[in-house]
């Protein structure tokens, strides 16, 4: 069964070196369903990012922020992966040095959210 806050704090926990920031938003409601992540990549870009079983989207440009423009935003990425990759270039570097893979591999299909 998907738990969104659960999965969200195991993203988190795996993926801390890999950015500035990176914690399970304090102050956005949460469920079994959705959770939401703060993170500021090593770029020192911040995104406020929702994680449902769909995947992993970005709803706003600062802390516990959703944002209508960006709420409404279709592009879902199905990893913590690939959403790093995409706004993070400097996420390959540290990945590389950390051995995990700098390029996306093919998913599955076998539904909730890879790590």
């Amino acid at each position: 069964m998907f738990d969104a806050y659960s999965e969200a704090s195991q993203m988190a926990a795996a993926f801390k070196e890999c950015a500035d920031h990176l914690l399970v938003a304090e102050y956005l409601p949460h469920n079994d369903r959705v959770a939401y992540l703060n993170l500021r990549t090593l770029e020192q870009e911040i995104y406020c990012v929702e994680l449902s079983f769909a995947g992993f989207r970005i709803v706003g440009y600062d802390f516990d922020c959703i944002q209508d423009g960006v709420s409404s935003c279709d592009q879902v990425y199905v990893s913590a992966h690939r959403l790093l990759a995409a706004i993070s270039p400097l996420y390959a570097e540290v990945a590389e040095s950390r051995g995990r893979p700098t390029t996306p591999r093919s998913d599955g299909g076998g539904g909730g959210v890879a790590r």
